[in-house]
């Protein structure tokens, strides 16, 4: 599985460009633009695709369409096959033909009005009918993910994985994964190579909206390839989050299919978007922060949240932490709780739009609602999100009210261009009291290849009552499967009890 490692991908921050990758993606693999191979790498170097990145990378940065004539040099190259003529045509052409139909599918959304004002203008254009074939394989995507699937328990007891996690267990953790690429691959074999997990955990986010092919092709081909043997006890239980990017296809995503045929030879199989898997000494809970993050009227400004009824699943296991507990096993009769998630409860770049004032928010309010009264009992909370690795310091919600300790592990595969650093912006809205964003503990930041930005992953160990967790980081932009780069030290190491006792 080649998939072009030297090619860079740009990730939507809007749900509806997003699903419109997809559409480009999947015309693209149609007609056979695949070089053999099925994952975003298989299209990544293709005019179409170059050129739509860009785009989307001009709106993401600048808020608007305004793209430059000269976009890049592969985007302007020749055609090499029908579904790119058009971007075979001078390059002002050829960019403005893949920005119209972004326009279209962007205001599709929001705009209707405006779309059909842009149709038009497509229809009496000489942009090559690819695009329309697009525009068509959109609308049914478009279509699909206006219905959201969600599965509400039966029994506050439902959903609950008390045999697939030993006391003494490895677990690795990933987020933003999902792209099938080689940097993905190459990730994932440098942790089978070193550490054998018994458990893998994914923070979310199969790119670009969670259809059926791309859960296949950006997922769980790479997992066989690593372990062919994959749901045997050689290999680890695999357990992905529900993220936004996986709720974008709607009713024609992968999802739920997906996490039904995940650990199915072992019988374990993950059984929602919201799941539990305990030991007698430590239980992860697992939230759906995806469902409320996939409309595309509010991608921009949304704060998301969790279905009531599910807040009040998390917050029996952890106010009942003690129930089937052995006590012969753990004496103290309790477990502890780490979160999972795959939006973040706060940051320095902003968890979305306060809806009063308009400006950023660093903490998430609804999260903070639903958790703070059990915040005491949360010893760690992991989420994705932000293609970054942030370690953060303590930080609250105001006076005497800390926050749990946030650890951000998303970058494990999206390439972030050192000149996409993350940055805090000045309108930042903080907590009452505070003095300033979130920060990151000193000495902890990824480094990069003068280019892009490393990738990342946890490994966390359980041993009894004891959890420590090693953050590592890989150069894996232009490594190739089978030869992952050498393991460096972590980047960062903390075991629970003496991070609880240096705070």
């Amino acid at each position: 599985m080649t998939m072009g490692s030297s090619v860079q991908i740009h990730s939507a921050h809007n749900s509806a460009l997003s699903l419109w990758q997809s559409a480009v993606h999947s015309v693209l693999l149609q007609q056979g633009v695949s070089n053999g191979h099925q994952g975003i790498g298989a299209t990544a170097s293709s005019p179409a695709m170059l050129a739509t990145g860009e785009i989307i990378r001009q709106y993401d940065n600048n808020g608007n369409f305004e793209v430059p004539a000269v976009q890049s040099s592969q985007a302007s190259e020749a055609a090499t096959s029908t579904g790119e003529a058009a971007l075979a045509a001078p390059r002002s052409a050829s960019v403005e033909c893949a920005n119209l139909a972004a326009q279209i599918a962007f205001y599709r959304a929001i705009n209707p009005a405006k779309a059909a004002e842009l149709k038009n203008i497509f229809a009496a254009s000489t942009c090559d009918p690819f695009w329309a074939e697009c525009l068509a394989v959109y609308e049914r995507f478009r279509i699909s993910g206006a219905q959201q699937r969600y599965d509400r328990y039966a029994s506050i007891d439902d959903y609950v994985l008390n045999d697939c996690l030993s006391d003494n267990a490895t677990i690795a953790v990933i987020g933003d994964w999902g792209t099938g690429m080689n940097a993905a691959l190459v990730l994932l074999q440098q942790i089978a190579d070193h550490f054998q997990p018994d458990v893998l955990l994914h923070l979310g986010d199969i790119y670009y909206s969670g259809l059926p092919a791309e859960c296949s092709n950006h997922f769980s081909k790479l997992l066989e390839e690593v372990w062919p043997d994959i749901g045997e006890k050689s290999a680890p239980l695999v357990f992905t989050l529900d993220g936004n990017h996986d709720r974008y296809a709607g009713t024609s995503g992968g999802y739920y299919d997906l996490i039904a045929s995940l650990n199915k030879s072992a019988n374990k199989p993950q059984p929602n978007s919201y799941f539990a898997i305990r030991n007698n000494f430590w239980q992860f809970l697992a939230l759906d922060t995806g469902f409320y993050d996939c409309d595309p009227n509010n991608v921009n400004s949304n704060v998301t949240k969790l279905v009531p009824e599910e807040v009040a699943w998390h917050l029996d296991k952890i106010k009942n932490n003690g129930e089937g507990v052995n006590a012969a096993v753990n004496p103290s009769g309790v477990r502890r709780t780490v979160l999972l998630s795959h939006h973040q409860l706060f940051s320095f770049t902003g968890v979305g739009k306060d809806p009063a004032t308009g400006r950023p928010l660093a903490i998430n309010p609804n999260l903070v609602s639903g958790f703070s009264s059990v915040f005491d009992s949360i010893d760690l909370w992991l989420w994705g999100h932000e293609h970054d690795l942030c370690i953060f310091q303590p930080y609250a919600n105001g006076p005497d009210q800390p926050l749990p300790r946030g650890r951000c592990i998303g970058a494990s595969a999206v390439p972030v261009f050192t000149s996409q650093a993350p940055k805090a912006p000045v309108n930042l809205l903080l907590p009452n009291g505070a003095s300033g964003p979130p920060k990151i503990i000193d000495g902890t930041a990824l480094g990069n290849d003068g280019q892009v930005f490393n990738r990342c992953y946890a490994i966390i160990s359980l041993r009894g009552g004891a959890l420590s967790i090693d953050y590592y980081q890989a150069n894996t932009t232009n490594a190739t499967p089978g030869n992952p780069p050498k393991l460096a030290d972590p980047l960062f190491s903390e075991t629970i009890p003496g991070m609880l006792a240096a705070s």
